[in-house]
């Protein structure tokens, strides 16, 4: 009979297979673990070894699978000699990662980021129950996928990124927005293709040491790529259980188990995503923070860019605090930043209205849009020639 850890997890929806059978999860020890390694607890297998091999027999037909002075009867190109280097590389890793599972410090670490992220306290409490499932049943941390939605400067980054924090897990960050290719990101391409390579998530998934890290998908909704690809379809292999659970890497053309992951995507409009990737995540709206929740936000970025500069200067007065809170959290970064400029230049260690002022003269959203200096715009009709 399984143990009772194991015993959970099997039971657990988002471990099946796309044919309806269940994943192996016993721990059981590779043939390259040593037999005195400590016991991790839950553990997951993120990546199929017997396909392993297998990728490696097609790669080298009729040669050694790890001796790399034996080589096949047809030589291999460049490229799937690179490739096959890959694979025998994999074979040297335990395909088992931990599953992490909350301790008994994570509820006071979520308390502290309460206050740190007020704004963000209904995400929180869904956390936080999420978490208590996970100390009560003693198995593997885990929440739907989440999709922050908000109006940009709101912290939806910053706070997910201290989440991962407080919940004790690894953290993979992938900026959608400054992406060119969706499928290179997730999946990587065939070998068959110039220049292929593993997927940007799946080598980091076997760089890392867990198999239920934060993923952040950053900025989803600007998931834009080259004119041939549905950047969003390449999403649904990770989103949807009975696909993560067995989501092949192109590259190397094995399993990997990603159903474990902790998603988490940040989004400015809901509009610019199909209904299909809507459907997938649990969407949270986070709103501008108003009254003592902005001022409480403005004294703690305050605080730690003072921090920063040597706690060279005092910390702002709640006047200060006032003004500094009639603006979101980036804008509030910014202006502390630049107005202590201003402070330092004046020869004083102390924040006034009046380097505010001059700080929010700078950063003004219609002001910004006009060069500070060096540049001289063009007039109405003037040439673009040298």
């Amino acid at each position: 009979m399984r143990d009772h850890a194991n015993h959970v997890l099997l039971g657990h929806l988002r471990r099946q297979r796309p044919d309806g059978e269940a994943f192996e999860l016993e721990a059981k020890p590779s043939d390259d673990a040593r037999s005195d390694a400590p016991q991790r607890g839950p553990s997951l297998a993120i990546f199929d070894k017997p396909a392993l091999l297998r990728q490696i027999r097609l790669a080298h037909p009729g040669g050694d699978l790890f001796d790399e002075t034996v080589m096949p009867f047809v030589a291999a190109s460049n490229d799937e000699q690179t490739r096959l280097e890959r694979l025998r590389a994999l074979t040297a890793q335990d395909p088992l990662r931990r599953l992490v599972v909350t301790d008994t410090d994570t509820p006071e670490r979520l308390a502290l980021l309460r206050e740190e992220c007020p704004g963000f306290v209904a995400v929180i409490a869904l956390i936080e129950r999420a978490v208590a499932l996970s100390a009560v049943t003693d198995t593997a941390l885990a929440f739907p996928p989440l999709l922050l939605v908000g109006p940009p400067g709101l912290g939806k980054t910053h706070f997910a990124r201290r989440l991962a924090a407080a919940l004790g897990v690894e953290q993979h960050p992938f900026s959608c927005a400054t992406n060119s290719d969706a499928q290179a990101l997730l999946i990587g391409h065939p070998p068959t293709w110039r220049g292929a390579r593993m997927g940007v998530l799946t080598e980091a998934m076997m760089g890392g040491d867990t198999a239920n890290p934060l993923i952040l998908l950053d900025e989803v909704d600007k998931f834009v790529t080259h004119s041939t690809e549905k950047p969003y379809h390449s999403l649904l292999g990770l989103l949807e259980p009975e696909n993560a659970c067995a989501l092949v890497d192109e590259y190397l053309r094995i399993p990997l188990d990603l159903s474990r992951c902790l998603i988490v995507a940040t989004a400015n409009d809901l509009e610019a995503l199909p209904n299909f990737i809507l459907d997938r995540f649990l969407v949270v709206a986070i709103t501008p923070p108003e009254g003592a929740i902005v001022r409480a936000i403005a004294s703690r970025i305050a605080g730690e860019i003072i921090t920063a500069h040597g706690n060279a200067f005092a910390l702002p007065d709640e006047a200060m605090l006032a003004r500094l809170a009639q603006t979101n959290p980036r804008g509030i970064r910014r202006l502390v930043t630049l107005a202590l400029g201003f402070a330092a230049q004046a020869g004083r260690r102390h924040l006034n209205v009046s380097d505010i002022t001059a700080a929010e003269a700078i950063s003004d959203a219609m002001g910004a849009r006009t060069p500070i200096g060096f540049v001289r715009p063009k007039s109405r009709g003037e040439g673009t020639g040298d």
